[in-house]
């Protein structure tokens, strides 16, 4: 249960934050983007400052704050959502007036600010499908307080419209969201690099000038863990055991600051030379994941490429998180539990096709996800 004093603290904040909003009486026309997820968020800021550059305000935690100040630099005005002062005097009163707010997580201080009828408030999420339970539906929910709850619900209230790859997603939001969903049926939008066959051959030329072109790669890409937790592989023997024709790749999520362990391996490549997840997808032979949500992305990058789920801890994850109930039959892949299993499945090559899986996850996407937002808030902005 919640700390009495936490959930005190919580209340102060959000009606401190409704006090400021509420003398807001102005509109603006802004377009305010709340970025904590630089690596998939920078894709639609990039599209927002070439064409609306005097609207755009970025609103930012500390994990982006260095993509945040690329943009000061560029004339972009810039405030720390971390700092509490700075949210009460600049940044809720530009959201408060703001004509549209573009969302790339879920942000507590929503729950508190007062929006006018015309406000649309889009999630753009840091995921194109899900794998794990977030919302309602994650198991660490249920032990939390009404109060809580009820907190929660208020910053799902304000979302009005969702950028979605599919009809699967957009169910998944409004079962953890228990909302009704107004969905953008535009697709995620860095997956348009994927059928830009210019890009894909400069984000190949730029990997192989870096890593051998005469090895296999095979990358491990796991997901965040509140938790800490020891990632069962012994990397030593992963290596003799896939031998010469494989490198073997670690990609930890952007907000884990754990395992030293791996960064500090001999052999594995935890160095990218500034080369971002997506840049790296299409020339990975094998993903190695678990409930990641780079699958729904990895199946567009190299759709003739191989998945495998390394689900160590999947009971456990099941009961702490929350795992999609029908994961496993979409699963575009073998999902193991051990080393040997793993690295059997690595070795002996099965066909696989992603087809189906970009049916159900990848629905809406035809490359142009981006224009076809742009096309939206230019409508917005001109009625």
């Amino acid at each position: 249960m919640s700390n009495p004093l936490v959930l005190a603290s919580k209340e102060i904040y959000l009606k401190l934050v409704h006090r400021v909003s509420r003398k807001v009486k102005k509109e603006n026309n802004k377009i305010v983007f709340l970025l904590s997820f630089s690596t998939s968020s920078r894709y639609t800021l990039q599209l927002l400052y070439e064409n609306f550059p005097d609207q755009l305000v970025i609103c930012y935690t500390s994990d982006s704050k260095m993509t945040a100040m690329d943009y000061k630099r560029k004339g972009c005005s810039i405030f720390d959502m971390d700092d509490f002062s700075t949210l009460l005097k600049k940044i809720v009163p530009i959201v408060s007036g703001s004509r549209l707010i573009f969302c790339d997580n879920y942000f507590a201080f929503l729950a508190g600010v007062s929006f006018s009828l015309h406000t649309k408030v889009v999630q753009l999420w840091h995921a194109n499908g899900a794998i794990k339970a977030f919302g309602f539906e994650a198991k660490y929910t249920e032990n939390v307080t009404k109060t809580d709850k009820k907190r929660y619900m208020s910053v799902y209230d304000k979302f009005t419209h969702y950028v979605v790859s599919s009809r699967k997603m957009t169910n998944i939001f409004a079962k953890n969201y228990q909302q009704k969903i107004n969905e953008l049926p535009f697709g995620y939008i860095p997956t348009d690099l994927f059928f830009d066959q210019i890009w894909v051959d400069k984000a190949k030329k730029c990997f192989y000038s870096y890593y051998p072109d005469n090895k296999k790669t095979m990358l491990y890409v796991p997901t965040y863990r509140e938790k800490a937790k020891k990632i069962p592989l012994d990397f030593s023997n992963l290596q003799q055991r896939l031998g010469n024709k494989w490198q073997i790749m670690v990609k930890l999520h952007p907000h884990d600051k754990q395992h030293n362990e791996i960064m500090n391996e001999p052999g594995i490549i935890t160095d990218f030379h500034n080369l971002d997840l997506i840049q790296l997808l299409p020339s990975v032979d094998c993903l190695v994941t678990d409930y990641s949500s780079v699958p729904f992305e990895y199946s567009l990058a190299n759709p003739k490429g191989k998945m495998i789920f390394f689900c160590f801890d999947y009971e456990e994850y099941d009961k702490e998180v929350g795992i999609e109930k029908d994961f496993m039959e979409w699963a575009p892949g073998e999902v193991v539990q051990t080393e040997e299993a793993l690295i059997s499945a690595v070795k002996h090559s099965k066909n696989q096709s992603f087809s189906s899986f970009n049916q159900l996850w990848n629905e809406y996407v035809t490359g142009d996800a981006g224009q076809r937002l742009l096309k939206w808030v230019k409508k917005i902005y001109d009625n």
